[in-house]
């Protein structure tokens, strides 16, 4: 099979430049939604959508108050009745991580809705650069790793780069503890076995048969960035 990259010619109400956003598909209309990030000094909560079909950009209409400007955060799009809503969760400003979660829904034809769900449950700590993804039974999203650039760990100058793990029942906006996360194994150019669970711009998948979900890479204490696996096993909550 032969794949290739190419720039779609895009139109309409194209974003400007950000890092730090998110940029979610959402499988029942194709299109792909834009929200937050920074831009130099700027941190910025709009929402653009993408109708990766035709290749436009568009603004909607968005009910409701916005979150806080924020970066380095997640978005998770969870099924709902015939379509998706959109999780959001953590992120940072210049001063502040944060841990609340918002949702952002369609609403009609062009029009979305911003809302707040008070979460029941110890709620993770503030963190940015942390990793969410939706579990197999289509409502749970786990939370893992992350750091609070604004925070210190225990010892004065350490980072303040998380180990945990956390769950969130999107149907009754409870938070649980998560699984523990162990050794995964390593690519073999790699000199360190075990960089240990601490972490912070990792990325993480579900595997398909299993259920696991993988964790790879991200930065570790000590400023390393590390070319392992994690795994967190649901089942072992």
């Amino acid at each position: 099979m032969i794949q290739l990259w190419y720039p779609p010619a895009v139109s309409g109400d194209v974003p400007t430049g950000r890092s730090g956003h998110t940029a979610t598909l959402l499988p029942s209309t194709n299109e792909v939604v834009l929200f937050g990030g920074v831009k130099g000094s700027k941190w910025l909560n709009t929402v653009t959508i993408l109708d990766s079909v035709r290749w436009i950009w568009s603004v909607p209409k968005i009910q409701g108050a916005a979150p806080k400007p924020r970066s380095y955060h997640t978005t998770t799009a969870v099924k709902s009745g015939d379509g998706y809503k959109l999780v959001v969760f953590g992120g940072n400003n210049m001063t502040s991580a944060f841990n609340t979660v918002h949702v952002l829904e369609p609403v009609g034809e062009g029009e979305w809705k911003w809302s707040h769900p008070a979460t029941q449950g110890q709620a993770p700590f503030p963190r940015t650069g942390h990793s969410a993804i939706l579990l197999e039974d289509g409502k749970t999203i786990c939370i893992y790793g992350g750091w609070d650039p604004n925070e210190e760990g225990e010892q004065e100058g350490e980072e303040n780069i998380f180990k945990t793990s956390f769950v969130l029942d999107t149907e009754t906006w409870t938070w649980n503890k998560g699984p523990k996360a162990v050794p995964g194994g390593s690519g073999t150019d790699h000199p360190l076995e075990d960089c240990g669970p601490k972490r912070c711009g990792h990325t993480a998948t579900v595997h398909p048969e299993t259920g696991d979900v993988l964790l790879f890479g991200g930065r570790i204490p000590g400023e390393i960035l590390a070319g392992d696996f994690q795994r967190l096993s649901p089942s072992d909550k």
